[in-house]
């Protein structure tokens, strides 16, 4: 709403047949002929007779705020014609008139007027500067502007803030919108006043006025919008100021956005955290309270495999979800079609070098991210890369002193990451492409390619015995992005790095010997395995733990657990008393103990879940594979 210099209350044209704080069709700063400025009312004013408000509670909640939020929502809805028949029945408004003239000055491009009704006018006269006319124009604003009079609803303190309110990083905010909005009609004389005289006196955030101050040199108003990452004022950059701002309203005058939605998803959220057997991602009915059933989770064994002659240590589906790969003691590599868990391939790449029949188990196996390749790390201190389409070899490490115990691809399926127990090789960025950059896809086959070594000091042969001495790897993985490699060491420890920098940005010591590592499907989680049994999530970013699962047994041999489910919403993992756990995530309740292979006795070595299916995998020293 535009305030004129007199007192007089007038009514300005509704530039939205709803309100922002819901969803607004119309927010270019064309006025429209409807006098609604809220989807339902003018200025805050019902039409009519107000009723007596019922101050009653409805069923213990405030009736005032249940009404209020209500209005919000059919606005949301489109309904403007009920909001508006509720408003006058109820005598509640959505939003007090300073409000609604704050909302419609912004929608409309009234950058002074949008700034008076925020702050109060008395602090926000200038001595000149931009006033922009329907977000098109400027004019000079008189320095004694009318007052503004509380019969139009604007407080002269301006409207009310919540407590973390920042008024000054609110101005900016504003004064911002105006800056850009000026060069992109390249109004470039009104833009450079702004930045000078409005702006830069706010003394905010030096590092973004000089990125602002760097969008005078752009050439178009296409260019300006690619460089300020902003899409105009015909695009979505007023809604999202009002957006921004509303968060630092007092949501007792104005509501923040969806709130009915927001109260909606709460109660599905704590819904869903409650429901122990919760394997979907479909949002839960509002009608009912929502309970999955048991039989709806994969708790019982239906499908076995036994291909193995010896224990099992490493099972992984495909990203896709269409395969299966297992690993075990007996070197053997057994590649199935999950549509009928039929064996596509047995792989025995690694029977070609053993250097003893103890010494040949598969201890890891990786899919590249486009499926089309499979790594498989072994005891006999090597690695071998194959081709799932046709099991052929194309790649092959084998330059290591001690067995090789982990992988992890990077997102190109073309480099890799490669862990190993040996101190002179222990943790290294691997690639398919030959030297001379011919690829995987070559009839030959690519040997020892390291193009980068973490070890930690670099190896030296003429150096003193010390210099042998480095961190050996347990386990290793990259987050879903590419841009984070993370091991576990023999010492206890969980390191870092950048892969971008190749850098190590971050060390945590641990208490006890770390067996397993792995990110979250968001990348922001890491899920460890440690002696005494401890299953712990972590922060990617601070190490800090974050939930702990407890029941699992682990003092002696390598344990694997994984992230899964949907929505990555549970935690299993192997155990060494034949059990295989399940947990949600975020509360660490325990779902099940799962006792499918104690018949075989023995360990559960390692867990997987199928990425696209209600199911998990668990392999065991029982020699089976239990789906």
């Amino acid at each position: 709403m535009r305030l004129e210099h007199t007192h007089e209350h007038r009514i300005r044209p509704s530039t939205n047949g709803s309100s922002v704080n819901g969803s607004s069709p119309h927010t270019n700063g064309s006025s429209a002929k409807s006098t609604e400025t809220n989807g339902y009312h003018s200025n805050g004013h019902a039409e009519g007779a107000v009723r007596q408000h019922d101050a009653s509670p409805f069923y213990g909640h405030d009736r005032e705020e249940v009404t209020r939020i209500l209005l919000q929502s059919l606005s949301d809805l489109g309904y403007h014609g009920a909001a508006k028949h509720l408003s006058s029945e109820s005598g509640y408004e959505l939003e007090i008139p300073s409000v609604a003239a704050f909302r419609s000055a912004v929608q409309q491009g009234q950058w002074d007027e949008a700034e008076a009704l925020l702050s109060g006018h008395e602090a926000v006269e200038l001595d000149g500067g931009v006033l922009l006319g329907n977000g098109h124009g400027h004019a000079r604003r008189s320095k004694s502007r009318a007052s503004f009079g509380s019969q139009n609803g604007y407080a002269r303190q301006g409207l009310p803030l919540a407590e973390t309110a920042d008024t000054t990083h609110l101005k900016f905010l504003l004064r911002q919108q105006k800056y850009l909005e000026l060069l992109d009609n390249r109004e470039l004389n009104a833009a450079l006043n702004v930045l000078r005289n409005e702006l830069t006196p706010l003394k905010r955030d030096i590092g973004r006025l000089h990125a602002l101050s760097s969008l005078m040199m752009c050439q178009s108003a296409s260019d300006l919008r690619i460089q300020a990452e902003w899409d105009g004022a015909e695009g979505d950059s007023r809604r999202q100021l009002l957006s921004d701002i509303s968060k630092s309203i007092s949501p007792s005058v104005m509501i923040p956005e969806h709130r009915m939605a927001t109260l909606f998803s709460a109660v599905q959220d704590e819904q869903i955290l409650g429901c122990r057997y919760h394997n979907t991602i479909a949002q839960p009915s509002l009608y009912t309270d929502h309970e999955c059933p048991a039989e709806d989770f994969p708790l019982q064994t239906f499908k076995e495999l036994r291909n193995h002659s010896d224990e099992v240590w490493f099972v992984e589906f495909s990203h896709d979800g269409s395969m299966l790969a297992t690993a075990g003691k007996d070197g053997l590599v057994c590649l199935y079609d999950t549509r009928n868990y039929a064996l596509r391939h047995e792989i025995r790449e690694h029977d070609r070098n053993l250097s003893g029949d103890t010494t040949k188990g598969v201890c890891y196996v990786a899919f590249s991210p486009d499926d089309q390749y499979l790594i498989s790390c072994a005891q006999n201190n090597e690695f071998v890369v194959i081709s799932v389409r046709d099991g052929r070899r194309v790649a092959h490490g084998d330059h290591f002193d001690y067995p090789v115990t982990a992988a992890a691809w990077l997102p190109d399926s073309q480099t890799f990451v490669i862990g190993t127990q040996g101190s002179r090789r222990p943790l290294g960025l691997y690639s398919l492409r030959s030297a001379a950059g011919t690829s995987s896809s070559s009839s030959s086959v690519v040997r020892n390619n390291e193009i980068h070594s973490w070890r930690d000091p670099p190896w030296d042969d003429s150096g003193p015995a010390d210099n042998h001495n480095s961190f050996r790897i347990t386990d290793c993985a990259v987050n879903p992005d590419g841009s984070r490699l993370v091991a576990t060491t023999i010492d206890k420890r969980i390191l870092m790095y950048d892969l971008r920098s190749r850098a190590k940005i971050a060390e945590w010591a641990m208490d006890d010997r770390l067996t397993s590592i792995c990110f979250g499907v968001d990348g922001a989680q890491l899920l460890i395995n440690m002696y005494e049994g401890r299953v712990l999530a972590l922060s990617a970013v601070t190490g800090e733990v974050l939930m702990q699962y407890e029941g699992a047994q682990q003092a002696e041999f390598v344990i694997r657990s994984r992230f899964g489910g949907a929505g990555d919403n549970f935690v299993v993992s192997g155990s060494e008393d034949a059990r295989v756990y399940v947990w949600r995530r975020q509360t660490g309740v325990l779902v099940a103990a799962l006792e499918g292979h104690a018949a075989g006795g023995g360990t559960v070595n390692a867990v997987a879940w199928h990425p696209r299916e209600g199911v998990f995998a668990s392999a065991g020293d029982d020699r089976r594979v239990r789906m």
